[in-house]
């Protein structure tokens, strides 16, 4: 989904960014985490809401940026929905 970083070195400089996937599907997550799972009152009442929940806060109270928050629990987000899927395709329910 091209929401992962991609690692440039170049002698003493170490640069951190986003190299291909969507930039429609990045603003989406970040979206998704901004406004679904960040604010307590509208967090998702399900197993990756407590899990995306639960991460947000603990690196919030950590106090690291909240940029990197957001980042880290939107790429956490995306893992937890590529399982999702995977579960639901190979599922025998839908096989038979």
């Amino acid at each position: 989904m091209g929401a992962a970083p991609s690692l440039e070195a170049s002698g003493d400089s170490r640069k951190s960014k986003v190299v291909g996937g969507s930039d429609l599907c990045r603003k989406s997550l970040w979206q998704w985490v901004f406004t679904r799972i960040e604010p307590r009152s509208s967090r998702l009442k399900n197993e990756i809401g407590k899990i995306l929940g639960e991460q947000l806060n603990t690196e919030k109270a950590a106090d690291r940026p909240v940029k990197l928050v957001r980042n880290r629990v939107a790429a956490k987000g995306a893992k937890l929905l590529f399982r999702e899927l995977v579960k639901v395709h190979y599922s025998p329910k839908i096989l038979e």
